[in-house]
């Protein structure tokens, strides 16, 4: 019976509510990195305990602060006291043994060390106090208000370990430009100098649900009394060529049962389905087309020189984009090349996304026989005028003779 039930829960809690997306995680935030921006957000401005989140910290702080990932470290006692009692996940390292920057690092990301991550602490800042200064020094420099640090490995705390998912996929974006932590993030495991092989806590959670995440291209999970089931992860969409980055805190675990790969699995493949990149404009797309006055072209067309990409629900209709131009209405030859016309603001849905500068792109010349053509009443009443007047002023000199 109880399979039956657990079953059942997993299989409705896979279908995305029609109204949109459903999660069971309480605080979630998704960036779409090909812009750097926030495409899906649950509570991500709220404080939320981050568990081993924090290790994105901690990993990227020791990799700032080490010259040489295979100087050895000596694991002391004073790296592994109180982690048994707090329950804290251990790679397993014990007093004496040596062990490389890299297999610290590895150990501290991967399998979620909290003997690693001491190690690191220790080792690079000579105290644990040492190192959370800092990891909070760190924050601060990226601008993380709401993120602070009581201790590298993210148990829970009553004062200061707390942080908000938003902040949280910051310093991971951030992370990220570093070239050893995304070899890191990316590693589905890695061989210790021990011979000892830590794995992908997140590939170990979804093989043991059977859930299918190849689409996943890493990530770092996270588990504590108070902040519960927690994922930082990135993943590729290859059909559009678009890569996001998630960070879900507070999702809810039954038995073994990890709800927080399941709302990845559930918010990737949502956004997958039904986003992409639409062109408000394509390259030589008409922006506008201006009459002009004293040149042979009775009008110039400028079309757009690239395409201009919006990211886009697939209900997107090019039929509703609005170009709307502001300048010179009319061109009056001659005019140079790379002359300003003016701008064409670009709209969807009433909401502007663009501003495109209109620049002439090619010389509009002068034509004498078109400033006839187009003034030629005004020319024959010169004429008539001037002939007109020598008339007059000949029969006057001629009545002065008489």
């Amino acid at each position: 019976m109880k399979k039956i039930l657990v079953t059942a829960l997993v299989f409705f809690s896979l279908i995305p509510s029609v109204k949109g997306l459903e999660i069971k995680s309480e605080h979630a935030v998704l960036y779409n990195l090909n812009d750097n921006t926030v495409v899906f957000e649950k509570n991500s401005d709220s404080d939320t305990a981050i568990a081993s989140l924090t290790k994105i910290m901690t990993t990227i702080v020791a990799i700032e602060n080490i010259k040489d990932y295979n100087e050895k470290v000596t694991i002391t006692s004073e790296m592994l006291k109180g982690l048994k009692e707090a329950n804290a996940w251990q790679t397993g390292f014990y007093v004496g043994q040596k062990l490389t920057y890299d297999d610290l690092l590895y150990a501290t990301f991967l399998d979620s060390g909290a003997d690693a991550a001491r190690g690191l602490a220790f080792s690079l800042a000579g105290s644990e106090e040492g190192f959370v200064k800092l990891m909070n020094a760190k924050a601060k420099e990226l601008g993380l208000e709401k993120t602070t640090f009581t201790n590298p490995v993210g148990l829970d705390s009553k004062t200061g370990q707390n942080a908000t998912v938003k902040e949280t996929a910051e310093t991971l974006i951030y992370a990220l430009k570093n070239e050893k932590f995304k070899e890191i993030f990316y590693s589905d495991s890695y061989t210790l100098s021990t011979k000892k092989v830590v794995r992908s806590s997140m590939r170990s959670n979804a093989k043991s649900n059977n859930q299918d995440i190849s689409y996943i291209l890493g990530g770092k999970t996270g588990y504590t009394d108070n902040a519960e089931r927690c994922l930082a992860s990135v993943a590729k969409d290859e059909t559009n060529n678009i890569t996001y980055l998630l960070v879900t805190t507070n999702a809810p675990s039954y038995k073994k049962y990890y709800y927080t790969i399941e709302d990845a699995r559930n918010i990737y493949t949502y956004y997958f389905e039904n986003y992409k990149y639409h062109n408000l404009v394509d390259t030589n797309d008409i922006l506008v087309t201006l009459k002009t006055k004293y040149a042979k072209e009775l009008e110039v067309s400028i079309k757009a020189k690239k395409d201009y990409p919006l990211y886009y629900e697939n209900t997107f209709d090019k039929e509703k984009v609005k170009l709307t131009y502001e300048g010179t209405e009319e061109l009056v030859a001659p005019l140079k090349k790379g002359t300003k016309l003016g701008t064409v603001k670009v709209s969807y849905l009433d909401k502007e996304y663009e501003t495109i500068d209109i620049i002439l792109d090619s010389d509009l010349k002068f034509s004498l026989w078109v400033f006839i053509k187009t003034n030629i009443g005004y020319i024959l009443t010169g004429i008539l005028f001037i002939i007109g007047l020598i008339f007059i002023l000949k029969r006057r000199k001629r009545a002065k003779r008489k």
